[in-house]
Order: C-alpha cells, then sequence, then structure tokens
C-alpha cells in the first residue's frame, strides 16, 4: 500500500512483551488493518475474536516468500511481509491499557478491587465496562435476562449480542478492554446467588456491591449481603423516563442506614410510592402504568455520577487518592435530567434546574430498624 507520495507506507506488528517472549506459541491471531498497514496481534484470551493470522514456524526455518509469516528465534518471534522482517511495537498489557490513569488511578491498587455487578443492563453494563477502564480487574456478574433488540438503544452491547444472555455479553466486553480480567457469573437474581460463590469473591475494604437491578427489593437484600462481607454497597436507580434518578451508598462499619431504613418503602420524599421496578413512579397505581427507562444520555448521567462515587469508595482507604465526589455528596443523592414538567410531571418542582445534582438530602434510621440492626453482621442461609 502506497501513501499520497507513492511511497510504500511500513508494516508494523503491534504484539504484547508477553507473547513476543512466548515460544511456545504455535499460531497468531489478530487483525491487520489495510489503511494503516498495522498487523494488531490480540492477546491468547481474544484469540476467539481475532483471524488466523499465521502458524508460527521453528527455530531455522525461512519466513514465506510470500505474505505474512511468524518464524521463532533464540530469544523471540521475528515477523516477516514477503520475506521481509517486519519492525515491532511490543507493548506491556497493563502499563499500556491503564496508562492514561496514572496519577489518578494506579494500577496496581485498582488492579485488587472487586465488583459485584446485581444486574446487567443499561445501567450495570455501563458500570462494568467504566470500572475495567479504571483498572478494576474482579467482575461478578448477576443476570437472568438475555440481549434483545429493544436494549440496544440503551445497552453497551450491539446487535452481535442479541440472543446471548447479558452477562455472557458484558463478559466479552469486559475482556475486550482487559482480556485478563477474572469474570465470574451467575444466571439469576442476586437473591438466588450462592453464597459459596460470594465467600469465594468476596474481600473486605475492596469490594463493592452495585444494586443496578430493577426493584427495591433486590437492593434491600444486596445491602444486607454487603454488610455481612463488609463491603461497600450503591444503588443506582430512576425515575420515569429517567427525567432523574437516585444513588444511595453504603459504607460497612459506618454509623449510616442501610438502604432498607432509608429507602426500602419508597424513601422520604412523600410523593413517591415504592414501585416494583428501579424505575421508581410518583403515581400510586402503578398498575398498567407503562414505565418507560428513558434515553440513553439520561441513564448515563446519573449512571456516571455513581461510578465516580463507586471509584471514591473503593480508594476510600488509600491516603494518597484525592475524592472526586464522595466528600461533597450525601449518603442519598438526587439527580435530575430535566426542568421540563411535560417528561417529569409536577415532582420536576423539587429541582432548581436541569442537570442539578443534589449535596443537601440527608436520610435517616427507619421506625422498623435500629441502629444496631443496620449495621449488624446479617445471617445468610446457605444455598
Amino acid at each position: 500500500m502506497e501513501n499520497f507520495f507513492g511511497d510504500e507506507i511500513e508494516k508494523i506488528v503491534f504484539i504484547s512483551d508477553e507473547q513476543l517472549n512466548d515460544l511456545s506459541l504455535n499460531e497468531i491471531y489478530g487483525k491487520f488493518w489495510e489503511d494503516t498497514c498495522i498487523y494488531s496481534v490480540f492477546p491468547s484470551a481474544l484469540n476467539y475474536r481475532g483471524d488466523l493470522l499465521c502458524k508460527i514456524l521453528n527455530i531455522g526455518s525461512a519466513p514465506a516468500k510470500k505474505g505474512f509469516s511468524a518464524v521463532k528465534g533464540e530469544d523471540r518471534i521475528h515477523f516477516y511481509s514477503d520475506g521481509k522482517e517486519l519492525r515491532i511495537e511490543s507493548y506491556g498489557l497493563y502499563q499500556s491499557i491503564f496508562s492514561r490513569n496514572k496519577g489518578i488511578l494506579e494500577t496496581d491498587k485498582m488492579i485488587k478491587k472487586k465488583a459485584v455487578i446485581l444486574g446487567c443492563g443499561s445501567v450495570g453494563s455501563l458500570v462494568a465496562m467504566e470500572l475495567a477502564r479504571a483498572g478494576v480487574s474482579h467482575f461478578l456478574l448477576v443476570d437472568a435476562d438475555i440481549v434483545e433488540y429493544h436494549n440496544i438503544c440503551r445497552h453497551q452491547c450491539g446487535i452481535e449480542d442479541v440472543g446471548d444472555l447479558k452477562i455472557n455479553a458484558l463478559e466479552r466486553k469486559i475482556k475486550n478492554i482487559n482480556p485478563h480480567v477474572d469474570v465470574s457469573k451467575f444466571e439469576g437474581i442476586v437473591q438466588n446467588v450462592p453464597k459459596t460463590q460470594l465467600d469465594d469473591f468476596c474481600v473486605p475494604g475492596d469490594t463493592i456491591f452495585v444494586g443496578c437491578a430493577d426493584n427495591r427489593a433486590a437492593d434491600v437484600y444486596a445491602n444486607r449481603i454487603s454488610i455481612y462481607y463488609d463491603s461497600f454497597f450503591i444503588s443506582i436507580g430512576f425515575w420515569e423516563r429517567a427525567y432523574a434518578g437516585e444513588i444511595f451508598y453504603h459504607i460497612p462499619g459506618k454509623n449510616m442506614p442501610c438502604y432498607d431504613c432509608a429507602l426500602g418503602d419508597g424513601g422520604n420524599i412523600s410523593a413517591r410510592a415504592q414501585a416494583n421496578h428501579h424505575v421508581y413512579s410518583n403515581q400510586e397505581d402503578t398498575e398498567g402504568l407503562k414505565f418507560e427507562p428513558g434515553i440513553s444520555v439520561d441513564i448515563n448521567f446519573i449512571t456516571t455520577i455513581g461510578i465516580k462515587i463507586i471509584l471514591d469508595l473503593l480508594n476510600i482507604n488509600d491516603r494518597d487518592y484525592i475524592p472526586r465526589v464522595l466528600n461533597d455528596l450525601k449518603q442519598y443523592t438526587v439527580i435530575c435530567n430535566t426542568s421540563n414538567t411535560d417528561i417529569g410531571g409536577e415532582m420536576i418542582e423539587i429541582f432548581s434546574y436541569p442537570l442539578q445534582i443534589t449535596t443537601s438530602l440527608v436520610v435517616g434510621f427507619g421506625k422498623k430498624h435500629c441502629k444496631e440492626s443496620c449495621i449488624c453482621k446479617y445471617e445468610l442461609e446457605e444455598k
């Protein structure tokens, strides 16, 4: 291939240091991008997503006279095009992927962090993707649903994922960011996750439970589990059409109400009633109410605030970390996407302006629970 001036574009091989020096490899998978003349060799964990570029010839073999070829050397693999050796640009996988995070999020610390994503829909998929980009390297994905066409306009997955379980589709997306990420999955609801699976996954201080399911009961249960495992908890939920949403977090061992005490019955905003959805409504009669989750940009705006809180929580014990929002936002934060009453109705009047993030809401301990029961260790039955 030639450039504008008629000069031949140099072909280059992108490959990780790990693979470049792995003489046990027998095949190379990846992509050749004709516009850039770059052979991008995929990490072995992503071989299934790439094309077979070539089989690797043994030491002493002659490279192919035509096409792309690879030959094992004494200490590394050499690559050729039409018999001419190619320039290699190798990289350290972790260092390269997370290099732009340095000084903000330290990879050696984030790699130990764990996230239990309870619900892998539009909210959970964005949370998982952003945490993977931040360096979180351990995920437990919990969801029973499959990806359908009506999900695409809000979900991080696309048409190629339709028909598969959301947990499987999201695992592929996460590993396309960090192929070495550790992903555990459970096809079902949070209430049915086996205790043994949680026992193996959770590490106090490094684990957060993220409530992204479609009802308050799931968040109540998830917060109880998080307390049992001495782990952080956050819930990200939405009101009709995502004109507004709410974020609630809980820090283990702190003298603060759990989700059940604070919001289990719908919270202290009197005009709101509990609905059996994460799309909360202020209508008393929710039967037949058409819940509209809202468009992607509205969901993502609210979810992103939750993700910033998650990163602050996961690094709360790191003296070198500078919190982004945790010092300014209360335990219960309500976020507005619009001030148009045609979308939000009368409830919109509680906000002063669109894109408002509240900082003054305070939740307390509910009447049905005392402080001791809120921060106690919950007993979980063996499943």
